[in-house]
């Protein structure tokens, strides 16, 4: 029997975006900065400032710092490979355990203990669905056999329960395509595309399984590590020819 039901609210996330970059790197660190060394100008300068004068400065401090914009680019770069994905991944690693821990709790519910479960410790290694142009709901990546019913989740925060006559096929794959080689190490234009489709990869790639469900009969466990992708493989096998013995 296949069994659909909403086991998580997903967690916030923002995510970078072309337009949210524009609107950082264009307006919003162009604007603290500006805004900063103007205060500083007024506060030390010693002459008194008129209201336009003061408008005046900020505009011409504004358009220094766009001129740096290359350097922002720069920075922010360093930022996000150096410190940013560590820096979320232990803002969400905590919500995003409590999040399996009640995934976990559900799946007793079933009475029967959990014998294999894997589950992805990066928030953007889970299932994404972008809702904004800046936010990204990410929800639990889960696959799981409890000895007679296997669960996994999706992209909106569902999880299925399915045994294994609801099971038509199932395969694995790694995508890792696309990617740029050559040119500038500092070639930020090609650092982005790298990192695009890099994320890219990871949505395709995974343990996949084809169920008996006419309104979503394919169900992906997210992973790029092709370990866990032979280890789900290998049990789906000894369930097919008996070595592994369903539980009644």
């Amino acid at each position: 029997m296949i069994i659909i039901e909403k086991i998580s609210d997903g967690i916030n996330i923002k995510q970078a975006t072309p337009k949210y970059e524009v609107l950082l790197l264009f307006f919003k660190i162009p604007t603290i900065c500006a805004s900063f060394f103007t205060f500083l100008l007024v506060l030390f300068g010693g002459k008194e400032n008129t209201l336009v004068g003061i408008i005046g400065l900020f505009v011409i401090i504004y358009v220094i710092c766009l001129i740096c914009f290359p350097l922002f680019w720069v920075l922010k770069t360093a930022y996000l490979k150096i410190i940013g994905v560590k820096a979320v991944d232990k803002k969400y690693i905590p919500i995003l355990n409590e999040e399996y821990s009640n995934i976990k709790q559900k799946i007793d519910t079933y009475q029967k203990p959990i014998i294999y479960a894997d589950y992805t410790h990066a928030i953007l290694q889970c299932h994404v669905h972008r809702v904004g142009w800046s936010k990204v709901m990410a929800y639990p990546n889960f696959i799981a056999f409890n000895g007679r019913d296997f669960f996994m989740t999706d992209n909106i925060g569902r999880m299925i329960k399915f045994n294994w006559d609801d099971v038509r096929q199932w395969s694995h794959g790694t995508q890792t395509g696309g990617m740029i080689y050559g040119g500038s190490a500092t070639d930020l234009s090609i650092a982005r595309a790298n990192d695009e489709q890099a994320l890219e990869n990871a949505k395709v790639s995974g343990f996949f399984v084809t169920v008996k469900d006419v309104n979503q009969p394919k169900w992906q466990f997210k992973t790029s590590d092709e370990s866990l992708q032979n280890k789900w493989m290998e049990i789906f096998r000894q369930v097919k020819d008996g070595t592994l013995k369903l539980q009644a």
